[in-house]
């Protein structure tokens, strides 16, 4: 067995120095990781929510359950990735996620709720998905910038 000697308070304070920056660049860049994340997912969920509005269930039943099956993919593989993310991330980050991921949540049950509207214009559905999307989108590039 070797014997390790006690390190003086200098290399002490070194050590603990050294710690604080590695500590600091791993938590910038599961900061800026998120942040992409949250683009990303916010875009395939507002994409999906225009989408859903031109297959409504009356007219394009496949595609209705299919755009459906799509976002609940898009949950489950969500909940997966942000569950080996969320270790490596700054303090209140994981609330900033969870408050603009559940508001998407809620605009896309209001997307489906505005399936009897008949938005069919291409300006209008960009417009709801961006709506749908906008929490995550303004969250994620908040994290990516800081």
């Amino acid at each position: 067995m070797s014997e390790e000697k006690p390190l003086d308070p200098e290399q002490q304070l070194r050590a603990l120095g050294k710690a604080e920056a590695e500590m600091g660049r791993a938590l910038a860049y599961g900061s800026r990781l998120l942040g992409w994340y949250c683009i990303v997912l916010g875009l395939t969920i507002g994409a999906l929510a225009a989408i859903l509005q031109l297959n409504r269930p009356d007219e394009h039943a496949f595609g209705f359950w299919l755009v459906i099956t799509l976002y609940v993919i898009v949950i489950v593989v969500q909940s997966v990735v942000y569950g080996k993310l969320y270790r490596s991330l700054p303090q209140g980050y994981s609330t900033r996620y969870r408050r603009a991921f559940v508001m998407s949540i809620v605009f896309y049950a209001i997307s489906i709720a505005l399936l009897g509207l008949e938005l069919s214009h291409w300006a209008l559905l960009i417009l709801l998905g961006l709506i749908v999307a906008a929490p995550l989108l303004i969250t994620g590039t908040k994290m990516v910038r800081s």
